[in-house]
């Protein structure tokens, strides 16, 4: 199948975007990019992201994000239908620290100096 040459305007974020991979894809200074090359541009990233996306398909990042968060001390991964049952509430919440000794002791070095 041949491709058809067809007239699309480009949002300008979209542009810079496709701009900043001039670089890595044509080896090309941003500022140097034709409208012709933003095409070869614009495939070479969708490309990029169409076999990205077959490749999470096959990876179960759900279950392997829970895996390393087992590894983490202290943490609790909540799934997406799930809802934590120990969530403190209010009274449960340690008193915030009362700092009223530290600071005239301060004020107690203040006064001396």
């Amino acid at each position: 199948m041949m491709a058809e040459n067809k007239r699309v305007r480009l949002e300008p974020h979209i542009e810079e975007y496709l701009k900043s991979h001039a670089i890595r894809v044509l080896d090309k200074p941003a500022s140097a990019v034709t409208s012709a090359e933003l095409t070869t541009l614009t495939n070479a990233i969708i490309y990029e992201h169409k076999l990205a996306q077959s490749m999470a398909k096959q990876i179960p990042f759900a279950k392997l994000f829970s895996w390393l968060m087992s590894w983490v001390p202290g943490s609790r991964v909540v799934g997406l239908n799930q809802q934590a049952t120990d969530v403190p509430t209010m009274k449960e919440l340690p008193e915030p620290d009362n700092f009223e000794f530290d600071a005239d002791l301060g004020d107690l070095y203040e006064e001396a100096a």
